[in-house]
């Protein structure tokens, strides 16, 4: 009769029973004892979701006057990664200007260093190098654009380009009223909002219809994992008077009750339409938008208010599933040191809470300053974002973790464990 068992057969009981035994006894602790058996697939230990978001500005990778540089895309990417990030919010737009190959607007002048429309020398693509650059160090890239400014502060726009600028469309379209472009944002007094920005006014037609193009085109052409909108919003509590607006809701500015919600709408409209229209390019496509940090100021604390001060409904956006997520701004404009200002740990605890209980199945990756002079204020709200339940948090940015040398704190720190980016939240058919 042929032996039931070959010598090779009772090695292997051999084998077998010894490792239960050392799993029994514990020999082989912190170890998955069933990862040595022959054709069973050892269990790694799970990676945490958590968005790691870092703002990358056209500021931060660019310098007036001087022709952007490959290498300097090299360096961010490859810091960002080594800190712990898993995704970037890039700036590809300014001012209605282009920081990659043009498609419907004409070269930024921060990318040649020489003048508006003028393409850099040599001619590269900062987009794709930054989007090649990014995957390659596991991070996320989303095109990170200014809605509604058209321009900076008061000066003059230069003259055509090709293509041509939005400015010159807007006039072209609109015309002018007392020699001001009609369909710019106008303060109170009769002159245009430009504080900080020229801005378009979101009544326009022809704008949305411009914005929409310019991200169709960004997402057709490059392999992004997402749009990021910032500046989606009113210039102030003072704008808009602009006769588009006056005649499109058929009366004068603020002379309604009703005013103010109508402008909400605008913007409203103008975020659902971006959402529908992109997730048919790319449903896999993240929607992030900046918000106000202050949506109401239930705490009469004095500070401006996104909902009535720049009619901006971010709150709304996530209640329309409009957005996969928005990046509330609860940081400062300085830091002076040590950090005793409005913004306070205790202030932006209390912010990031309010915008996590109304969001609406949506996410909330509260935004974080960088320029602090101790890493302590930026891992304390990294932990108070945690404690929150928030999906993630977004830094701004990367100049101030540069100048305080903090990407090592935030790999040994906060950081230290690797992370993925949560999956995006259920999209509405």
């Amino acid at each position: 009769m042929r032996a039931i068992f070959s010598s090779r057969s009772l090695w292997g009981f051999v084998i077998l029973g010894t490792l239960f035994l050392l799993a029994a006894t514990g020999a082989v602790a912190g170890e998955e004892w069933f990862s040595y058996l022959p054709g069973v697939q050892r269990t790694e230990p799970a990676i945490a979701a958590e968005f790691r978001g870092l703002w990358v500005t056209r500021f931060d990778w660019t310098q007036y006057g001087q022709p952007a540089e490959p290498e300097r895309i090299d360096e961010i990417m490859a810091q960002a990664e080594a800190a712990g990030f898993n995704a970037v919010f890039f700036q590809v737009r300014g001012a209605a200007d282009a920081y990659y190959t043009p498609g419907l607007e004409p070269w930024a002048q921060r990318v040649s260093g020489v003048a508006l429309g003028q393409p850099p020398d040599p001619l590269w693509d900062p987009l794709a190098y930054a989007v090649d650059q990014a995957h390659a160090h596991n991070l996320q890239l989303h095109a990170y654009l200014n809605t509604y400014p058209v321009w900076d502060n008061c000066t003059t726009v230069p003259p055509h380009t090709t293509p041509e600028h939005l400015y010159h469309l807007i006039v072209a379209e609109y015309g002018t009223v007392d020699g001001k472009p009609a369909g710019l944002q106008w303060d109170t007094s009769g002159e245009i909002h430009c504080s900080v920005y020229q801005r378009a006014t979101p009544t326009a037609a022809l704008v949305n219809d411009h914005l929409l193009a310019v991200i169709t085109d960004i997402v057709t052409r490059y392999a992004v994992d997402g749009i990021h909108l910032d500046h989606t919003r009113y210039g102030g509590s003072d704008a808009s008077c602009d006769p588009l607006s006056e005649t499109a809701f058929g009366a004068p500015c603020f002379s309604d009750p009703a005013y103010p919600d109508w402008q909400r709408q605008q913007i409203n409209q103008f975020m659902t339409r971006v959402y529908s229209e992109t997730r048919q390019l790319d449903p896999d496509l993240w929607i992030t938008a900046t918000a106000w940090p202050i949506y109401i100021d239930q705490w009469e604390w004095g500070g401006s208010q996104g909902y009535s001060d720049y009619y901006q409904d971010s709150k709304g956006w996530l209640a329309a599933g409009s957005v996969d997520a928005i990046t509330p701004m609860i940081y400062p404009g300085t830091y002076p040191c040590p950090y005793t200002g409005f913004w306070s740990q205790e202030r932006w605890e209390i912010l990031t809470a309010d915008f996590q209980a109304d969001r609406a199945g949506r996410y909330v990756f509260p935004g974080i300053g960088t320029g602090y002079c101790t890493f302590d204020e930026i891992a304390a709200r990294i932990d108070l974002a945690r404690q929150l339940g928030t999906a993630g948090q977004a830094l701004f940015s990367y100049t101030g973790l540069a100048a305080g040398d903090y990407f090592d704190d935030l790999a040994a720190g906060p950081y230290r464990e690797p992370a993925v980016p949560p999956p995006q939240p259920g999209r509405r058919p």
